[in-house]
Order: C-alpha cells, then structure tokens, then sequence
C-alpha cells in the first residue's frame, strides 16, 4: 500500500511523499493568491503567469530529483555524494560530455527563465534578478548538500559552487532575453478581471488534481512521520494509510465543505471554486454538498483502499462524461444533486484584489484653476 511505505528505513518514506506533497502545496497557494489577486487565469498573461508556477516547480525538481527509493546503502561506502566547494576545471568534473551537458543546461536554464521572467513580467532591475537567481541556485545546492535538508541521512546528489555560479550566469542570460521578450511580446503583467463567469473545465480539473495530490501524498507523509517515529510498526503502515485516507476523505471531503461559504474541498478551494445549486443563487445547501461530495469521492476511497487505483480512472470518467457534452459542463453528480459548479466570486461575492475601482469625485462642477505664480 502506497509503496513507497514498504521500500526501507529512515528517509524515503518521508521525504518522497514530502516533496511531492509540498510542489502540491505550493501550487494550490500560487493558484489562490494569484485568482485571488487578479480573477480568472486566461489569454496570454495567463500563459505567462502558468511559466511562473512551471519555473518554481522545475526549482523544486532541480534540487531533488531524482529522489532515491531507500537508503540502503547510499552512505555505506564515503558517507553520501561530495560538497564541491571551489570551481573545478572543465577536464576535472566527473561524468561524460553529455552528462555534462545536460547538468548545466538544467542548472542554467531554470534561472534562466526565473530571470526572464523577473525582467519580462516583474519588470524588476539586473542586480535583483542576478541576487534573485543566485539565491535560487544556492538553494538548489543547500538542499543537495544537507540531502534533502536532513531527510535522508546523507547527501545522495553532488552540490557544487559552479552550479551557483552557472545559476547567476544564466539568469543574467534570462535577464537580458526579458528586455527583448519587453519591446516584442505582449504585455506579460495580468490584469485584474471579474471572476463571475462560469470556471472552464482545466480549472476545474486542476482542482481536483490538487485534491488527490494533497489527500494521497499528505496521508503517505502522515503515515511516513508515525512511521519514523515509531509511532506505527512497519508491518501495519499499509494499515494505517488505508485507515488515514478514510479519515482525511470524509475531513476534507465531507466535513470541511459543510463549513465553507462556497463549499469547496481545500484543492477546488485554492482554484476558488464553489458548488452552487442549479438555477439559484448562493452556495448549494449543505445537503446537496454532502451528497454530491459523497457520489464523488465514495468510489475513489474505496478503490484506492483496495489497491485498485487505476480504477478510479474509470470512476472520473463516468463523472465527467456528461461535462463533456453538456453546455452547463455539469457532471453526473452534479445532475444528480441538482448543483453546478460556478466561481467563489460568483456565490459569495467579491472583487480581485488588484482590480481597479473607479470613485467618482464628490466636487460638483468645472475642476479648479491652478493659479501661476
């Protein structure tokens, strides 16, 4: 049961789950500060704000991947993988050409595009975005170091200074490709827009992708930290995520809606989703709610408890099948629980952060003269 539970001791159990669990978390909070701020995710800034969330993600990828299934035997021979911490010469470094290659095209290429993007859509000056890109890689390599900051017992990747150096490098590379992505792209700042019209169907998808990452990883690392701790035997942790995906189903899939205005789970609520009843105003009745978060989640649960996973493929589909065809995008829960899925601002109300507001002057009349000196 969840694999990664039954591969070895200290480490992997938790930090596979951790990792994976925290690029869920921070794209839920990316996703609603941003709809939060700035209203519905579309056209070309849209484009460019999704490259934000791609590049912080390929962050967190560069300093863990690949991430090892078990430390048996991982430190047994030198204590873990070296800290380099002075630039080595080119015929020094370790691995073939084409090893080489694509480590430094990694280690240059995301604070590359951090760095076209600090200039292209922050519109922020050289030395931020050089001391920006700098921190980044040095982060990069502090995780490698420290083997995951301490998740694994040693380091199990390579950290270098030349990767910080070769990170700086190329965000000042990404810097001066912003002022060109400048004078010939569009406008790459969003602009605020209401959120009332009904949510498109990769919105909602995303909502629900966020609600498996976060209820399986997060119940894996629950297991994980008992597991390290003592906490749960070994033999019984396939037990215990079971019991911990039942218990986090009916939490956050059940209980926690009943208690929000837009009656949302935590990953369609980060999307700043809600369930509305068909034809009315207001979030649905709790009834309603209950119900249909039942009819969805009920079979995915249970599959997954059963080791069954790839099933509930199928239980999706039969769900979404009719969003695909109808113009209301309403699924066969929705059908059946007479609710639609529609916008927070939409059910509770409220304007983006950054919109602009227009106060008409309270000065009747022609505006005042200057008078010259």
């Amino acid at each position: 049961m969840g694999g990664i539970l039954g591969v070895g001791p200290v480490g992997a159990v938790v930090a596979v789950p951790a990792a994976v669990f925290a690029a869920a978390v921070v794209a839920a909070l990316f996703f609603r500060v941003h709809l939060g701020r700035y209203g519905r995710i579309a056209g070309w800034q849209g484009q460019t704000t999704l490259a934000v969330l791609a590049t912080a993600l390929a962050a967190g990828v560069l300093a863990v991947w690949p991430l090892p299934l078990s430390v048996d035997g991982l430190c047994a021979i030198d204590g873990g993988a070296p800290v380099l911490a002075r630039p080595a010469a080119l015929g020094d470094l370790p691995g073939s050409w084409t090893t080489l290659a694509v480590h430094t095209a990694a280690a240059a290429g995301v604070p590359a595009a951090a760095g076209v993007l600090a200039r292209y859509r922050y519109r922020r000056g050289f030395w931020f975005t050089l001391a920006l890109t700098a921190l980044i890689a040095a982060a990069v390599e502090a995780v490698q170091a420290t083997g995951m900051l301490g998740l694994y017992p040693c380091a199990y990747r390579v950290a270098a200074v030349d990767d910080v150096l070769l990170g700086a490098a190329g965000g000042a590379a990404g810097w001066l490709l912003g002022g060109a992505a400048v004078r010939v792209l569009p406008r790459g700042w969003p602009g605020a827009v209401m959120d009332a019209m009904p949510p498109g169907l990769s919105r909602r998808l995303v909502g629900h992708v966020l609600d498996l990452m976060l209820w399986w990883y997060g119940t894996l690392l629950a297991v994980g930290v008992l597991l390290e701790a003592g906490a749960v035997a070994v033999g019984g942790a396939g037990a215990a995520h079971k019991a911990a995906l039942v218990a986090a189903a009916v939490l956050f899939g059940l209980l926690v809606p009943l208690l929000r205005r837009d009656r949302s789970t935590p990953g369609r609520a980060s999307m700043r989703l809600a369930v509305a009843a068909k034809g009315r105003p207001g979030p649905a009745e709790r009834w309603r709610s209950t119900l249909r978060a039942a009819l969805l989640y009920t079979p995915v649960t249970v599959l997954f408890v059963f080791d069954l996973h790839p099933w509930a493929l199928l239980a999706a589909l039969i769900h979404a099948a009719p969003e695909l065809v109808r113009r209301d995008q309403a699924g066969t829960a929705d059908l059946v629980t007479g609710t639609r899925i529609t916008t927070r601002t939409a059910v509770v109300g409220g304007l983006p952060g950054k919109l602009i507001r227009y106060h008409p002057s309270l000065q009747t009349g022609p505006p005042p003269q200057r008078v010259g000196n």
